[in-house]
C-alpha cells in the first residue's frame, strides 16, 4: 500500500511538470499570435503614413516587435524539441 501511494504521488508530480510545460507553450503561442497581429497592424499603418516622424516611430516599433517574435519563436522551437525528447 505504501509503495502504491508513493507511486501515485510521483506520477502526480511528473504530470504537474508536463502540465506546466504545456501551459507555458500555449501561453507563448498566444503571445506570438498577438505580436503577429500587432506587426501586421503597424505595417498597415506604416503604409498609410506620410509623416516622416511617424514613419520613423512605427519603423522602430516594428523592428522591436520583429526581434521579440524572433526570440519567441526560437524559445518555442527549443521547448518543442525538449518536449519531443
Amino acid at each position: 500500500m505504501k509503495i502504491e501511494k508513493l507511486l501515485h504521488k510521483l506520477q502526480a508530480f511528473f504530470d504537474t511538470e508536463k502540465h506546466k510545460k504545456r501551459q507555458h507553450i500555449e501561453e507563448l503561442k498566444r503571445i506570438l499570435l498577438k505580436l503577429k497581429k500587432k506587426e501586421r497592424k503597424i505595417t498597415y499603418i506604416l503604409q498609410q503614413t506620410d509623416d516622416d516622424c511617424l514613419t520613423k516611430h512605427y519603423q522602430t516599433e516594428l523592428e522591436i516587435i520583429r526581434v521579440q517574435r524572433k526570440k519567441g519563436i526560437e524559445v518555442l522551437q527549443q521547448l518543442n524539441e525538449r518536449k519531443k525528447n
